[in-house]
């Protein structure tokens, strides 16, 4: 199916007839009436005859994707499974809700969304970090240390490992980290989430006891560090261990300068 939105007529029942007689080639078919049809959309030709009966072998569903006149131009014969044929000028020609229209604005919110409604990220990417900086300061001189607050987000939904999905993080002074904790909107629905955070390359965490937010678990998730101390130009990054198939993570860290 093709990824696309399709339109409907302005009010229900939209029915007209042939204008004219069309073989299974023909890929602009005229209409008696176009009033209230929009572009793109599907109608069906023969699906009753003129008494009523339904003719199921006749039936064929085309799509359009233009209106010119009374014409439907851009038309695609024999869709959802019907077969393209000819079709005698007054034979009935209607709209109705088909597995064209659904099957297509399926394919077409799947897209960019999972069965569950949620959006799909296939690689997460990573806001440029905020640091947030404060100073103690008395008369004219400053004293005291630079808390920094660096907060990583990463918006959407993910669900695979992946490496550097954000912008390196350059300290500007000598320090130390104090802690990190992760947060997320919605629990893991499958395997655990595991964030690392690199200094030039390397976990600042053990192997055991990464910020780790257990499947079907908690929303939070904090660590211990094991290499708290950096120098100024030290580059942080941080990495994707484990998808965990969730949304909306938040990473934040507090370091003293």
């Amino acid at each position: 199916m093709a990824a696309r939105l399709l339109r409907s007529n302005t009010s229900n029942a939209f029915s007209t007839t042939l204008n004219g007689s069309i073989n299974d080639l023909v890929t602009t078919v005229t209409l008696t009436s176009v009033t209230g049809l929009q572009a793109s959309g599907v109608i069906v030709l023969d699906r009753q005859d003129g008494s009523g009966n339904n003719t199921p072998s006749l039936r064929e569903y085309i799509t359009y994707t233009g209106i010119s006149g009374n014409d439907l131009t851009g038309v695609t014969r024999g869709v959802a499974g019907s077969t393209a044929q000819s079709h005698g000028s007054g034979k009935l020609a209607e709209e109705v809700f088909s597995v064209t229209h659904w099957n297509d604005l399926y394919d077409y919110l799947t897209a960019e969304h999972t069965a569950a409604g949620l959006h799909v990220m296939s690689t997460p990417t990573l806001t440029t970090p905020r640091v947030v900086t404060a100073l103690q300061a008395s008369g004219a001189s400053a004293v005291g240390s630079f808390p920094l607050f660096p907060v990583f987000t990463i918006p959407g939904f993910s669900s695979a490992a992946s490496t550097d999905v954000a912008p390196k993080l350059t300290m500007p002074r000598i320090g130390n980290w104090e802690s990190f904790s992760v947060s997320s909107r919605t629990p893991a629905s499958a395997c655990s989430l595991t964030i690392d955070i690199n200094l030039n390359g390397t976990s600042i965490f053990n192997t055991i006891g990464r910020p780790n937010i257990l499947g079907a678990g908690t929303f939070n998730s904090t660590a211990s560090i094991s290499t708290k101390a950096f120098v100024k130009g030290g580059q942080f990054t941080v990495d994707i261990d484990t998808g965990g198939n969730i949304s909306d993570i938040v990473v934040q860290g507090i370091a003293v300068l």
